[in-house]
């Protein structure tokens, strides 16, 4: 059972298929169309599914403490963990210490987009640095052109976007080991060591002239084509942060997708020092809510690095370094996977999902879009997040 549809879902069902014929079974394949509410009815109604592919490491941790969700095995982890990016067994593991998920396939957040021709010919050279980022910033103001566009409209989840950008600073200035206590709720979004992130994105995203349209445009700009007006002639923009998903159907402009490797570039959304190079995902989880042994080697084959060739061509990445990178069917994703992903040094989960729901699908959307908005201060917004998370036993 799993959320996810269109290409990856294709994809997936062939990946997966061929392994099930190799091993003498057959998958039954269900897709919600409401993962949480889904998944807790039929836990709850004694009709789970064999294996599941979680979004969100909370929920399925939730039901691991409710003995509903089967750990890994030691040596299972252990294989896998040898191959995988650095940091990404921890996503799956559970306040019990066990391994409960390991990650199918990911999608990779740390992206700084750009158009290829228009850089080049502004005499524009990739930032490796945050100095470096901010300097460019300056530079292109300073040249009467407009450095960014920000896009964090999303219907009634908008913000969401913008908890990418924090998660990618808290990553950078405050380093994995705090952005771990950070998305635990061991240390408060107002704390000396998170609240420069958000410091940083307010000099990027609230500075005259250094976003398309202003503050009032990154509210009110849809997140999958935010980043469009970098293909304008001239441009509207210069630069872009986004996942993935952007380079694909519904992001950028199909005439620009259809050149993609020479219309397109990407890089690393920069450092705090070079050579550092930490990378936010996001991506789903395989657990098993079941002994059988087939759905147990079944679990296990997702999560390995022989999985994922099919999935690959449809623009999501293996979390194993080790998986072929020339299997990408494009420049683009083969430099996202070489140069981003497999090089990275350290490896988090979107910190909204880990996070509590009422502050990582809440206030953590709402507060940054009240602050960009003008309506609160930033001490005021993280105020309020910092309220709004559970306390201890509730």
């Amino acid at each position: 059972m799993y959320g996810f549809g269109d290409s990856q879902e294709a994809a997936f069902q062939k990946d997966l298929n061929v392994f099930a014929q190799a091993n003498g079974f057959k998958i039954k394949f269900t897709k919600a169309g409401s993962w949480d509410t889904e998944i807790r009815a039929r836990v709850a109604g004694g009709s789970a599914p064999d294996v599941g592919l979680f979004p969100q490491p909370g929920l399925m941790c939730g039901l691991a403490a409710q003995n509903k969700v089967v750990p890994y095995d030691d040596a299972t982890v252990q294989l896998d963990a040898a191959t995988l990016v650095p940091g990404f067994v921890g996503a799956g593991t559970c306040p019990d210490g066990k391994v409960y998920g390991l990650p199918a396939a990911v999608s990779v957040k740390s992206l700084l987009w750009y158009d290829k021709p228009a850089f080049a010919a502004a005499g524009y050279t990739v930032p490796k640095t945050l100095d470096d980022l901010t300097a460019l910033t300056d530079k292109i103001r300073s040249e009467g052109k407009t450095p960014w566009c920000i896009a964090a409209e999303s219907g009634q989840a908008t913000g969401w976007p913008l908890t990418d950008w924090i998660e990618d600073l808290v990553l950078r200035l405050a380093g994995p080991e705090n952005y771990d206590k950070w998305v635990k709720g061991e240390l408060k979004f107002s704390s000396p060591e998170i609240k420069p992130a958000f410091e940083y994105l307010q000099k990027i995203a609230m500075t005259n002239g250094n976003v398309l349209g202003g503050t009032k445009a990154i509210i009110a700009t849809g997140f999958q084509t935010g980043g469009n007006a970098l293909f304008k002639q001239p441009p509207g923009c210069y630069l872009f942060k986004q996942a993935t998903f952007v380079a694909g159907k519904g992001g950028f402009p199909d005439a620009v997708l259809a050149k993609l490797d020479t219309e397109v570039g990407v890089a690393a959304f920069p450092a705090k020092q070079a050579g550092n190079n930490p990378v936010l995902t996001g991506g789903d989880l395989a657990a098993a809510f079941s002994n059988d042994a087939n759905s147990v080697k079944l679990r296990n084959f997702i999560a390995s690095k022989e999985n994922g060739v099919e999935v690959g061509k449809a623009g999501y990445f293996s979390p194993h370094k080790s998986f072929d990178v020339s299997l990408y069917p494009n420049e683009m994703l083969r430099t996202i996977a070489s140069d981003v992903l497999y090089s990275s040094t350290a490896a988090r989960f979107d910190g909204s999902d880990l996070m509590p729901a009422k502050v990582g699908a809440g206030t953590f959307w709402t507060e940054p879009v009240a602050w960009i908005s003008g309506k609160e201060s930033l001490d005021e917004a993280l105020k309020k997040i910092d309220a709004s998370w559970p306390k201890a036993g509730s």
